[in-house]
């Protein structure tokens, strides 16, 4: 800038180093949380897939069973697991991964975990269910999970992915 007499204020045009600086960071920090945003995009990976399917059942069997007013049972098979008396419509039935072991441990039964197999969990019209808390594991890792035995919904998730 130059300042004469008679002559008016001049500018150079241009941005400044800090103005520049400060609209690189602004880019940076929107390509981060952009980046952050697709990272959970990538699915959930076959180890995975049963526990978040158990949990979408219990909710729906809790619901289920308050508002029919009625129990409603989650059976567990050799391959998988669904709704007893086909409560569940279409998607009643879950099957897991080959090679996918499916246990469980009562929460006041101390540390042993039992082979899910043959288990029949019962939601009741008061709303509650067993305390249980159950363990996928597969050759690619393991997924264990407890659920609240008053509103059905998972209280502790560990998932191990190899």
């Amino acid at each position: 800038m130059t300042l004469g007499t008679g002559s008016k204020l001049h500018r150079s045009a241009g941005f400044t180093l800090l103005e520049m600086i400060v609209v690189i960071a602004l880019m940076v920090i929107i390509a981060a949380m952009a980046t952050m945003s697709f990272v959970g995009l990538e699915g959930e990976s076959e180890v995975e897939k049963p526990g978040n399917e158990l949990a979408r059942m219990v909710k729906q069997a809790n619901r289920a069973a308050v508002v029919q007013g009625r129990p409603f049972v989650i059976a567990f098979e050799k391959d998988g697991f669904g709704f007893l008396d086909g409560g569940g419509g279409a998607d009643g039935h879950v099957t897991t991964p080959k090679g996918m072991k499916v246990s469980f441990q009562r929460w006041n039964g101390g540390k042993k975990w039992n082979s899910a197999e043959g288990l029949n969990w019962t939601f009741y019209p008061s709303g509650i269910c067993d305390a249980l808390r159950f363990k996928f594991e597969h050759p690619d890792g393991m997924v264990e999970m407890a659920f609240n035995p008053l509103t059905g919904s998972v209280s502790e998730e560990a998932a191990y992915l190899r």
